[in-house]
């Protein structure tokens, strides 16, 4: 029977309903979904499927008020305390701390929130602070970014779903606090191995210097901060970049490394091998290197789902069930989303379980055609390697260039060449590095681990300087990638000639692809200061400095390479004559159709002279302006943005239409939509 399997589709289904909702639905909306299910059951059909539809938009409800803790609502100052959860780095380099149990001093923005992500100054850089420590800083606080435009990623429900409720930029060093109380057993446990982290991870950096050491760090112990980013540029555009979060692959590779040579160790051992079954204490060993790896390597949520996975097959392994099935993936699927019902958004859950039902469904059907390869010569893994990587090359395919907005042309070839180094070469020495690192006798391996990092790197950075090796593609609509789901599972999930039928279902969502590209005219970031307007050479920026991420992003998703200095040269915005304090070089504006977009970025306008540019046809941008102008234009301040965040307008013959800003009720603070502070 093969409607086991649907379980977890179904329940996951669910819970993307409810996270694609425009508005936050009211606690009684499942119970009156439940109403439907009176008819089935005197139709006598089945009730199932609808029952764990409902199952899982319950449980994302659930978890997402569960997990509910005070959000900023505006920009505000405070001498912030806390302890340090983690330490990263910004994308400009410079230090970065995750704080909770917070004390907010000087403060009246209500209740403190229950995590906080501060940035320091670039003085703090060369200082060392270590998980565990209580600190003190002042620090410019506001909230989770909103996304850049509309239906783009929602950095607000990311913060939320990690009880993250405020940005911080520090205003001063930072200093060291007195502890209040001692923590608890288990938090006490969890700080020690993040330090051993963070002390891991500097000694790899010593010992394997540059982008050597920050690979090893990043594979080992998830710090993935180190890595230049033109090195990670090249490892997206080689497809390599998977590599670098601690997922399946790495888990796989491990717990099988290890799951090998204890099995190999215990049957060369007669008395062992006749009285012990040790195919599971090898299991019960391997899953307990899982565990260490899993705290070592930050427990991020990609590293979590690969945990549950590696339970689900060693445990397969111990009760002497097939350890690789259709039916462990669906358990391992079930758990994490009744766990983590968020995951089911989350591209790294889509692209993992997406890379495996391939897998499994694939060698699946060869075993049956007895086509399945049995050699494990050089031959073998060679072969073995090339359709491996197709499949989940394939299958990964679509969510990652609709993720990523880009196409790595030779990732195949990439992945062919670098995954025998890394299965066979890196990952091995590395479980032999981290068994000889407390007798201090890991340097000869940590060399040779970087030799073959070194090796990877090359690949990628050859493979990436290949003529077209990217390619970008437009954001498709939200029903493409569901449609490409569907069509997938349906031929990975059944069997006989009823699969076949997913066949046109995937088509059909890639074929829908090629016609759902449709980007608005006008989008204007919730600053203000930079705003991108469609035109027939591509989108014309107001500014190739400003906003750099939000453009990139845009361009991306136009299907364009992301050039903001490219960009910003097109015909579109030009300067326009203002009067008193409004100079041209702070006035500039754009024709769309019969519309003239007009953005003003003075720091301190005249409300008369911004008034002069209103019209009936008009948008009108001054993020410094905190009255209306006078005239019929449709406006636009700071305040009103950071409310909205974002916005974005389609044509639509001689009118405009807004496009929906995305679902934000949850992930806001609760005084958000009420009129924003003067000083905003």
């Amino acid at each position: 029977m093969q409607w086991p399997l649907w379980l977890p589709v179904l329940f996951g289904a669910g819970s993307a309903v409810y996270f694609l909702l425009p508005l936050e639905p009211p606690g009684w909306a499942v119970p009156l979904a439940c109403l439907p299910c009176i008819g089935l059951r005197m139709a006598r059909l089945p009730l199932w499927p609808l029952l764990v539809l409902l199952a899982g938009f319950g449980a994302a409800q659930l978890r997402a008020h569960a997990v509910g803790a005070p959000v900023i609502g505006w920009f505000s100052e405070a001498t912030v305390e806390g302890r340090i959860l983690d330490v990263s780095d910004s994308r400009s380099g410079r230090p970065r701390l995750l704080l909770d149990d917070l004390v907010m001093h000087d403060w009246n923005g209500g209740p403190a929130p229950a995590r906080l992500r501060v940035t320091l100054m670039e003085a703090e850089a060369e200082r060392s602070f270590l998980p565990g420590s209580r600190v003190m800083v002042l620090t410019g606080l506001m909230p989770p970014g909103a996304p850049v435009e509309p239906g783009g990623f929602d950095f607000r429900r990311k913060a939320w779903f990690e009880r993250i409720g405020g940005i911080g930029l520090a205003r001063g060093r930072v200093v060291s606090a007195q502890d209040a109380a001692e923590p608890g057993v288990f938090r006490a446990l969890w700080l020690q191995v993040a330090r051993w982290r963070q002390q891991i991870g500097e000694g790899l950096r010593a010992a394997l210097p540059g982008e050597t050491g920050s690979f090893a760090a990043a594979i080992l112990v998830g710090e993935r901060d180190g890595i230049p980013e033109e090195t990670q540029a090249d490892l997206r555009a080689s497809n390599l970049a998977h590599l670098l979060a601690i997922s399946g692959l790495h888990m796989g590779l491990l717990t099988g490394f290890v799951f090998a040579i204890l099995r190999t160790g215990l049957a060369l051992v007669p008395r062992l091998a006749l009285v012990w079954q040790t195919r599971r204490l090898a299991a019960f060993g391997a899953i307990l290197a899982g565990t260490a790896y899993l705290g070592l390597s930050g427990a991020a949520v990609a590293t979590q789902r690969s945990f549950v996975m590696v339970l689900v097959v060693f445990g397969a392994v111990m009760i002497g069930r097939a350890p690789i099935s259709l039916r462990g993936l669906a358990l391992a699927a079930g758990v994490i989303l009744l766990l983590r019902p968020e995951s089911v958004v989350e591209i790294g859950f889509q692209m993992s379980f997406a890379a495996t039902v391939a897998l499994v469904a694939s060698y699946d059907a060869l075993r049956r055609l007895g086509r399945a390869p049995r050699t494990m010569g050089l031959v073998g893994v060679v072969c073995g390697t090339a359709l491996t990587s197709l499949v989940a090359g394939l299958a990964t395919a679509p969510f990652a260039a609709a993720a990523f907005n880009q196409v790595a042309r030779y990732g195949l070839l990439a992945n062919v060449l670098a995954m025998p180094v890394m299965a066979f070469w890196v990952m091995p020495l590395a479980v032999l590095a981290a068994a000889l690192a407390p007798l201090g006798l890991a340097g000869p391996v940590l060399t040779a681990l970087g030799a073959g990092i070194d090796v990877i790197l090359l690949i990628a950075h050859r493979v990436a300087g290949l003529d077209g090796a990217l390619r970008y593609v437009g954001e498709p609509a939200t029903g493409v990638i569901m449609l490409i789901a569907l069509g997938g599972l349906w031929l990975s999930l059944w069997r006989g000639r009823v699969r076949l039928l997913g066949a046109p279902v995937l088509l059909a969502g890639l074929g829908w692809w090629q016609l759902s590209v449709d980007r608005p005219e006008l989008i204007i970031s919730d600053s203000g200061r930079q705003a991108g307007i469609a035109g027939p050479e591509g989108r014309a920026l107001l500014s190739a400095k400003r906003e750099s991420f939000a453009t990139t992003e845009w361009l991306r998703s136009d299907g364009e390479a992301p050039d903001p200095v490219a960009a910003a040269a097109r015909p579109g915005f030009s300067p326009r004559e203002g009067s008193g304090a409004l100079a041209p070089r702070y006035v500039a504006g754009a024709h769309l159709g019969a519309w003239e977009v007009i953005v003003v970025t003075a720091p301190k306008p005249d409300r008369a002279a911004v008034s002069a540019f209103c019209g009936p046809h008009t948008i009108l941008v001054s993020p410094a302006l905190s009255a209306p102008p006078e005239g019929p234009c449709l406006f636009y301040n700071k305040a009103r943005l950071a409310r909205s965040g974002a916005v974005a307008f389609d044509l639509v013959g001689e009118d405009l239409r807004p496009r929906a800003p995305g679902r934000a009720r949850l992930w806001t603070h609760p005084a958000a939509g009420r009129e924003a502070e003067p000083d905003q």
